[in-house]
């Protein structure tokens, strides 16, 4: 059975053809390629993020480096943080910041470990008899000789802010910084 196809038969057998090439293309070459593409973007846009937030981390780092080369320079004094169980210290140096108070008290938390790194908060109440003397004492919890950081500070009493303001209780958190290191 030979037949010879049409003229119209041949036109529409090219047409289907060239449909199917364009097909066997577009899921054989082009679609993998587009779709290769598209991830590669996202990944793209991804390192990009990355390369951002890093060099953010190096500048901040290129910074505090620069920081404290002038506190060494400056002859500044520098607090390192003493190793874990560090409270016998704690309390001696609290007890030497709070003689200027009246009376105080002071509440120990159970310490926090986050890898080597401890910390203690501390719970401090006391009275003075003026504002200012109640001003030094916080001021020498802010300096204390050990790594802390001092928070929740709340101060009552008549007249605050003038030499003359009479008893003065006041309070603080302080979170003292030890490692498990050394």
């Amino acid at each position: 059975m030979n037949r010879t196809f049409t003229t119209r038969e041949k036109v529409l057998l090219l047409i289907l053809a060239v449909l199917l090439l364009g097909c066997c293309y577009y899921l054989l070459v082009l679609k993998p390629s587009l779709d290769t593409i598209t991830s590669s973007t996202s990944r793209l846009s991804a390192v990009q993020s990355e390369i951002t937030v890093q060099q953010a981390v190096a500048t901040k780092k290129a910074q505090l480096e620069k920081e404290i080369e002038q506190a060494e320079a400056s002859g500044a004094a520098q607090k390192t943080i003493p190793a874990y169980d560090n409270t016998k210290n704690e309390i001696t140096e609290l007890n030497v910041i709070l003689a200027d108070a009246t009376s105080y008290t002071i509440n120990f938390s159970d310490a926090e470990m986050v890898d080597t790194l401890v910390r203690r908060q501390v719970d401090i109440a006391f009275t003075s008899d003026s504002y200012p003397a109640a001003h030094s004492v916080l001021q020498k919890l802010v300096n204390c000789k050990y790594p802390c950081l001092v928070t929740d500070i709340t101060m009552a009493g008549n007249g605050l802010g003038s030499a003359e303001s009479g008893k003065v209780s006041a309070s603080a958190s302080v979170t003292f910084f030890e490692t498990l290191k050394g």
